[in-house]
């Protein structure tokens, strides 16, 4: 069999920091033009404000059922606002806030 559709491990990855943080309010898939990476913003009231978005980098973990690299952006609620109103900038190459696609806690 073939590798689970980057899509999928994106959400279940959103599903399993959800269950690690509680206070996850949304978690943001970031679509990799390329579609060699997961790229996630989560944004939780857990996190404290930096006004700095760092991106944490993670290789693949194929024994966890993650293929694929991914990355990750935690950010307050009031940062992910910034974001949203282009007052504070994501990593080079990603794509703007508005083509982010929001991943739905899956039941």
């Amino acid at each position: 069999m073939g590798e689970p559709a980057l899509d999928q491990v994106a959400k279940e990855l959103a599903d399993a920091h959800r269950r690690a943080d509680p206070d996850t309010v949304a978690v943001y898939w970031a679509p990799d033009p390329e579609g060699r990476e997961i790229r996630l913003v989560e944004v939780s009231g857990s996190v404290g404000e930096t006004g700095d978005v760092l991106p944490y980098r993670f290789g693949p973990r194929v024994a966890q059922g993650v293929p694929y690299a991914s990355v990750l952006i935690l950010l307050s609620p009031a940062e992910w606002e910034k974001v949203k109103l282009g007052e504070l900038e994501l990593p080079e190459g990603w794509p703007s806030a508005e083509e982010f696609v929001a991943l739905e806690e899956q039941r």
